[in-house]
């Protein structure tokens, strides 16, 4: 008997400390407040942690890709020499014309290797995809409605 009342006791201390109804608060109620959401019925999205974006996994956040016309040099490879600065005309050894002697040419799709990302268009942050950049989603265990059913 001693022993039941010192655990009610721990029970009752327990509820206070948690802020949660007591034994003749909750025979009242057929539901209290969730105590996941706090009553808000959203809880916040793990996905994003809260932010409502995720890094874009395409350019790993950067919003730059490697140029696939140059393979990220920055510059195209001359076609008349073959990147060499050079041809032979009759026999001899001369500057290319095409490249004047360069061997390639600025690529005209980047900018120092890099392409602007389709993907997050530029941002490297993309609108995540869970919570649609809320930043938060739907409680689960009361459903969004801030209340947990007791009965």
């Amino acid at each position: 008997m001693a022993r039941k009342i010192i655990i009610g006791y721990i029970a009752l201390a327990l509820g206070a400390m948690l802020a949660l109804p007591g034994p003749a608060d909750v025979a009242a109620q057929d539901s209290i407040t969730c105590i996941y959401c706090d009553g808000s019925g959203e809880v916040t999205c793990a996905y994003c942690d809260g932010n409502g974006t995720v890094t874009c996994n395409y350019c790993d956040g950067t919003g730059k890709i490697t140029c696939t016309y140059c393979n990220g040099t920055g510059r195209i490879r001359c076609a008349e020499c073959f990147g060499k600065g050079y041809i032979y005309d009759d026999g001899n050894r001369t500057k290319c014309p095409t490249c004047k002697g360069a061997g390639s040419f600025p690529c005209d799709y980047c900018v120092d290797g890099k392409l602007f990302c389709d993907v997050c268009r530029g941002s490297g942050k993309l609108t995540c995809v869970v919570c649609d950049g809320y930043g938060a989603v739907q409680c689960a265990v009361c459903k969004g409605t801030g209340k947990m059913k007791l009965k």
